[in-house]
Parts: C-alpha cells; sequence; structure tokens
C-alpha cells in the first residue's frame, strides 16, 4: 500500500553525505532519531510487504545494487557486472572480501538461497512476484514449477553470481536493490528460525545492525563495523521510533527528541512562517488512492467507482483542506516518470456542479441503492484521518453516500489488503525504480498477493506482455500508457494524488538531497555532534 513498493505508508528519512568542518573536542555525536509512523511488520527482506520496513532494510541489508543518497544505483555486494548483447544474462562479481555482520563470508550462494527462498511458498513472500523477470520465477511463482533449482540465478563460484531473465529488462540493476532481492543468512534462519530477526540473532550485511527493537516503540541500529565501506558511514546509530500520531511526532521534533518527522499539511504554514529552514518539501515518485475489491458489490459495475471518483474535489482536497504540495492526480503512476504522460480523464477539466451532475446520473443508470452504502478500510493515524474524512463528506455533500470508516492498524490494513478483506481501502504505492511498469505490473493476473484488487484482465497483461518485447522507448511507453488507461477505464481504483513527502528536518542534519524514490540509506547522513563538556 509499499512499497506494498513498498506497499504504503513510507516515510523519507532524509539523508545525504556532507562534510564538516573539524571542531575540537566533540562528544560522541548523538543518535539520529527519525520518526516511521507505524511499526514495521517484520525485517525479514523476503516478507517485507512495504512501508517502514523497507525504510529500514536499506539500512540492514544491501543487495547486489543499491541507492546513493540522491537514488542513483551504484554498486552494493557486486562490485561489477556485465551483461549479454540480447540483455538476457548478466554476470555479477561480488566483493571478495566481503562478509556478514557475523563474520561469515557473504558469498553467491547467499544470493542464491535468498532468491528461492523468496520464491519458496513456505515463505509466503508477498513480494515474490517482483522477481517475475528472472527466468522460470513465473512458473514457480505461479506453482507450476515446484524445482525452485529450476530459477535462472546460479552461483558459478563463491564470488560469481549469473541471473538469467525472460526478456530484456530496462530497470533490472534498480530491481536489484529491493530487499526481495538482498541476500539473506542462510546460518542465521536454519539456526533461528523465525526468530532469526530479533536482535540477539538478526545477521546483517548492510551499514547497520539491529541493536534494539522495543514493540510500538522504537528500533534502534548501529554501524556494522564489517560493513565493506564502514569508514565512510556517516553517523554511529539511528534509532526509528513509532509515531502513529502526526501531531505528536510534530511535538517531540519540537521539543528535540526528533530529528526528521513527518509534518501534517495544517502544520505547514504555521512552520513555513516559523522554521521554513527546517521545512522539506520533497516530490516522490509515489500515488496515493482507494482501491476497489472487483470481487466485492463495487467491482460489478465501474459506473459507480466513476461516480466516486468524480465527487472528488482534488482541488480543494489537497489546496484547501489538506494545504499540502501533494498534487492532484487521476491515474495510477505519478508525474515525474521519464518519458510518461500522466493520465487525465476529461472530467477532470469540468466544473464541480458538471461533475456532480454526472456522477448522479451514473449512479442512477447502474441501479445503485439509495443511499448508497460504503465500508472505507484506512490506516489509523492523523495522516490519513483529514483527507479521507474531506473524502466522505464530498461524497455525501454530493452524492448522498453513507460511508462507514473502518480505522485499523497499518499492518493490520496490509494483512486484510493481501486476503482481500475490503470493499474499498486506502492504499499508496512508491516506486522501488523510476519505471510505470513497477506501478503497473501489481495488477497483472499474475500478481498473486500484490493484486489487492484481484484485477483480472488478459488485455491488460497482454499490453503489458507486449512493451517488454519492445525495444524502442516511445512505443515501450506508449504501450505502458495504454495498459494503463484500460486498468482506469475498468475503475479498479480511484486515484487521489502523487505523493510529496513534508518533512521537518533537524538544523543539525547536514547535506540534504532531493530523492525522487525516498529511499535515502542512512550511511549517507552526517549530523553534527556537541562540544564535549568543559
Amino acid at each position: 500500500m509499499p512499497s506494498r513498493a513498498r506497499r504504503i505508508f513510507l516515510l523519507s528519512a532524509v539523508v545525504a553525505m556532507s562534510l564538516l568542518p573539524a571542531r575540537p573536542a566533540r562528544a560522541e555525536p548523538a543518535p539520529v532519531r527519525v520518526s516511521i509512523g507505524s511499526e514495521p511488520e517484520t525485517l525479514d527482506p523476503d516478507k517485507i510487504d512495504g512501508g517502514p520496513a523497507f525504510r529500514i532494510a536499506y539500512d540492514l541489508f544491501e543487495g547486489l545494487t543499491t541507492y546513493s543518497a540522491t537514488d542513483t544505483v551504484i554498486p552494493g555486494a557486486a562490485t561489477s557486472w556485465e551483461t549479454s548483447a540480447d540483455g538476457l544474462v548478466w554476470t555479477f562479481h561480488l566483493r571478495p572480501d566481503a562478509v556478514w555482520s557475523d563474520g561469515t563470508p557473504l558469498t553467491a550462494d547467499d544470493f542464491v538461497y535468498g532468491f528461492r527462498r523468496a520464491l519458496d511458498p513456505a515463505t509466503a513472500s508477498g513480494y515474490a512476484s517482483s522477481l517475475l523477470p528472472i527466468l522460470d520465477a513465473g512458473d514457480i511463482n505461479a506453482r507450476r514449477e515446484t524445482d525452485l533449482t529450476k530459477l535462472g540465478v546460479t552461483a558459478l563460484d563463491p564470488h560469481t553470481l549469473r541471473i538469467t531473465l525472460v526478456q530484456a529488462t530496462p530497470w533490472f540493476l534498480a530491481l536489484l536493490t529491493i530487499p526481495t532481492c538482498m541476500p539473506v543468512p542462510r546460518q542465521a534462519i536454519e539456526k533461528w528460525g523465525d526468530q532469526w530477526i530479533q536482535p540477539e540473532h538478526m545477521v546483517t550485511n548492510g551499514a547497520f545492525t539491529l541493536k534494539r527493537w522495543v514493540p510500538l516503540g522504537e528500533l534502534d541500529l548501529v554501524t556494522n563495523p564489517r560493513f565493506h565501506d564502514a569508514a565512510a558511514v556517516g553517523i554511529r546509530e539511528v534509532d526509528y521510533m513509532v509515531a502513529d500520531d502526526g501531531k505528536a511526532a510534530v511535538r517531540r521534533y519540537e521539543a528535540g527528541e526528533l530529528d526528521i518527522t513527518e509534518i501534517p499539511g495544517q502544520d505547514l504554514t504555521r512552520f513555513r512562517r516559523e522554521r521554513p529552514a527546517e521545512l522539506r518539501s520533497n516530490p516522490r515518485l509515489g500515488s496515493t488512492y482507494l482501491v476497489i475489491n472487483m470481487d466485492g458489490p463495487l467491482g460489478r459495475d465501474p459506473r459507480i467507482v466513476q461516480a466516486l471518483s468524480m465527487a472528488i474535489d482534488r482541488d480543494v482536497l489537497e489546496g484547501k483542506i489538506l494545504r499540502n504540495d501533494q498534487i492532484p492526480a487521476y491515474g495510477l503512476v505519478p508525474a515525474g516518470i521519464p518519458g510518461y504522460a500522466a493520465a487525465r480523464p476529461d472530467w477532470a477539466g469540468w466544473a464541480m456542479a458538471e461533475r456532480i451532475a454526472a456522477a448522479r446520473k451514473l449512479l442512477a443508470e447502474a441501479g445503485a441503492p439509495t443511499p448508497l452504502k460504503l465500508h472505507l478500510l484506512s490506516p489509523r493515524g492523523d495522516r490519513y484521518e483529514l483527507k479521507l474524512r474531506a473524502i466522505i463528506d464530498m461524497w455525501h455533500s454530493a452524492l448522498g453516500v453513507e460511508t462507514q470508516e473502518e480505522a485499523v492498524e497499518l499492518r493490520v490494513v496490509l494483512d486484510r489488503l493481501t486476503h482481500r478483506d475490503f470493499e474499498i481501502a486506502y492504499d499508496e504505492w512508491t516506486a522501488d525504480y523510476p519505471d510505470a511498469w513497477n506501478f503497473l505490473a501489481s495488477y497483472r493476473i499474475d500478481g498473486a498477493e500484490q493484486n489487492v484488487a484481484d484485477y483480472k484482465n488478459p488485455k491488460y497483461d497482454a499490453l503489458l506482455d507486449r512493451s517488454r518485447g519492445v525495444a524502442d522507448p516511445a512505443q515501450r511507453l506508449a504501450l505502458l500508457q495504454s495498459a494503463e488507461q484500460r486498468m482506469l477505464n475498468d475503475q479498479i481504483m480511484i486515484p487521489i494524488d502523487d505523493a510529496v513527502d513534508e518533512l521537518l528536518v533537524s538544523p543539525r542534519l547536514h547535506g540534504y538531497e532531493r530523492a525522487p524514490l525516498a529511499v535515502h540509506p542512512s550511511r549517507f547522513l552526517s549530523m553534527a555532534a556537541e562540544h564535549a563538556p568543559g
């Protein structure tokens, strides 16, 4: 609800490298304290299904490739790679001196084990479908093939890994950064089972290790001295603070108890006036929307969903109610994807009175009951409450719709989305890599748990499949746009806005960089230390 691609609610922790001038007699730098909203559902890279867990995984683990402070793909556990002329066979060369945090050598077999484990039905990975570009991953994910050794990932020797793809995949190097493609420590998993992610058992290969996890409180990470670039890591510790209440998080920031936190839209005006230098507005390649369960009552007639979408005044919602910098949206793929034109229906330019009249007509034509009654599933927290309350009020005022909102913890929302236990639900997606495919592939028939709408349209899948076999970039984008339009015509969701992270960032943090994917690994943070006493 992303990342689900990070299913949802990714709060970006801003980070970037900055050289600080030498100062005499410093005390030990204080931990960087970051508000992450809801608690992660897990820290197992093969089971992570979105939100804060993605943010933390980039600190604890490192894939073959990883992201810089500005979301550029850079070498990770692999120092170099080459590909065949047809783009199907990739060979990666791992760092020969790389080790896990327990001192065990990191080898190509660890990656083979990780990829196979992610696709193993016993793991129940909600993100396994992201591996479909790899040879035989589709058959394994669909359980048409049970032999995991058929997967196109092979260790040629301890430090050389070969990955064979089904088709050339332009965004493959970026795909390899995501948690599902990170290695996992077989030695710890086989010894401790599901408890391997506890601080006393966890073994990592990233810049940090897990020091402490207080349920519903905080997760503390400390520098991994065995990380290959440990000497360049700019901080010693990062503490992720669970904070569902956005207003309470802002108060903690003002009290000096947090260094980074998201700021509710209703507080933006005050901070623009009082602390403009600490306010960061960072457009993110992400979108928010209301997803429809296509097996439920709203999935039976697209006219009802279109009417609900038409009745939302997105300009008023963003500009006057939320008072933020979010961008009104009418499609799933956000603005900012290179060469991709964001979807916009004809009625988006109509006056609201005209839209509401058309929406009422659609409801009448669909034979919708009067009043139409809806059950809306949403995450708990003021980050969502104001937005959804405004939408509910617009529906009631314009169409007489009666909406029962059920606000629950994020982890409950994610679980119920996965099991399609909802009628209409709030969802988000943040890109793992800057390509429209990342947004659209989830709603393929073989999208498994990522296809939370349970959308089934072979013509949609066929357009996506055709796009993968096209070498011309413009033609490929045209096919992806046609696929998105077909999906939007089927009314499987109600787009709301493109994401913009509104953050408060402590002046002690230096070198903030805009980053469209909002990954921001903490290894690139630099933070001013206080003078030692005396």
